[in-house]
């Protein structure tokens, strides 16, 4: 049954052989009062010894463009607030504009994609959507519809613009300008004279906007809009929201809400509601739980729910043993939408845990021996 609605993705195919690239961009910036300006020039001189038909590809890709910020600022001491955690207000917020206009000698999806998008089971679940999304549309040279093939994302949103982009195959004419605003409010917190600036609430948005709207989104003028929104009510708490969508029939929309709090050294936990519109249909209840049973033990459990039909989504419980140098964790992975069973056994040298600390999912962890002989 599952092998009926396999379906292979439209990028691929058993292929090898050489490929070299090298890409290179060259910036001139300058200032004009506050706005900063960068005009760039970004080139790309590729070969494939294998395209999607077993035949060498040498492609060209040139883009120009212009990129923009401009910072401002405001402060109001005036402000103060005891329930809100407010010792005056700082707004400083920067908008951003990107604009630039690229062209490619070949389509890049005569390529097989030698760097994939997507991890594996991403991929797997793609290639059984044209089945259980789209009508059983198999045996089809192209069973599900552009608009949601993740290549043309990647090209929407930009990618080949990086000069290190993790995908070389993915670069394509293209027209678009890029806009944004990075905003932060910013308040005092502390003891009396021991103050330190915080974030109080972030709040980072942008869209983009395709002059070639038929040829770059699907008819759309205005895609890819986006937001992401945190308020760190205290120390503890943060109350977040983040959300994208795409403004063409049945674009993907997706948004989230959730809080976090946290109780340092000791634990953090997780609740949020992520919903997705578009293709598919999902509700989804997420929450994380991370508590440091003692000096050498942190337990982690993870379930995700979705009030759709699909229902109960999966677990996660995990205990992890701080050594000296050895993070060493254990743990069970209940997977009920593959009917799935996983376990988890991994070792991680301690130097290696994220921030400039180390933390452990929400528990931070102090530097190895920064407490004697553990």
């Amino acid at each position: 049954t599952d092998l009926a609605t396999f379906n292979p993705l439209p990028w691929e195919a058993d292929r090898e052989g050489i490929r070299a690239v090298t890409r290179q961009e060259l910036d001139v910036p300058f200032e004009l009062g506050a706005l900063k300006v960068v005009p760039y020039l970004l080139g790309e001189l590729a070969h494939w010894g294998d395209d999607l038909n077993g035949n060498d590809l040498s492609r060209a890709y040139g883009q120009a463009g212009v990129r923009a910020s401009l910072p401002m600022w405001s402060v109001d001491r005036s402000i103060q607030n005891t329930l809100l955690n407010l010792n005056g207000l700082a707004h400083k917020v920067v908008f951003d504009v990107d604009f630039f206009w690229a062209d490619a000698s070949q389509n890049f999806d005569q390529l097989p994609l030698y760097d994939p998008l997507d991890d594996d089971s991403i991929e797997a679940f793609r290639r059984r959507i044209a089945d259980s999304t789209f009508g059983g549309a198999l045996n089809v040279a192209d069973p599900i519809p552009l608009r949601f093939d993740e290549r043309y994302y990647a090209l929407r949103t930009g990618m080949q613009s990086w000069v290190t982009a993790p995908s070389a195959e993915i670069a394509d004419d293209l027209m678009v300008l890029k806009f944004g605003a990075r905003q932060r409010w910013q308040t005092k917190r502390g003891a009396y004279g021991r103050e330190r600036i915080v974030d109080v609430v972030t709040l980072d948005m942008g869209a983009s906007l395709f002059p070639n709207a038929n040829e770059n989104n699907f008819g759309e003028d205005i895609g890819l809009i986006n937001y992401d929104l945190r308020w760190h009510v205290g120390d503890r708490l943060t109350l977040a929201s983040d959300g994208l969508a795409d403004t063409f029939s049945d674009g993907l929309r997706m948004f989230t809400f959730g809080g976090y709090v946290s109780r340092p050294e000791r634990g953090s936990a997780y609740v949020g509601f992520r919903t997705i519109e578009g293709p598919i249909s999902s509700n989804v209840l997420l929450s994380s739980y991370h508590y440091r049973l003692g000096p050498k033990w942190i337990l982690t459990v993870g379930n995700a729910y979705d009030f759709s039909k699909t229902g109960d989504i999966g677990h996660t419980l995990e205990v992890t043993r701080v050594g000296e140098s050895f993070l060493v964790s254990m743990g069970l992975n209940v997977d009920q939408g593959r009917n799935n069973v996983g376990f988890i056994f991994a070792i991680e040298p301690r130097f290696l845990t994220s921030s400039r600390r180390g933390q452990l999912g929400g528990v931070q962890l102090a530097p190895a021996s920064a407490r004697g002989l553990e």
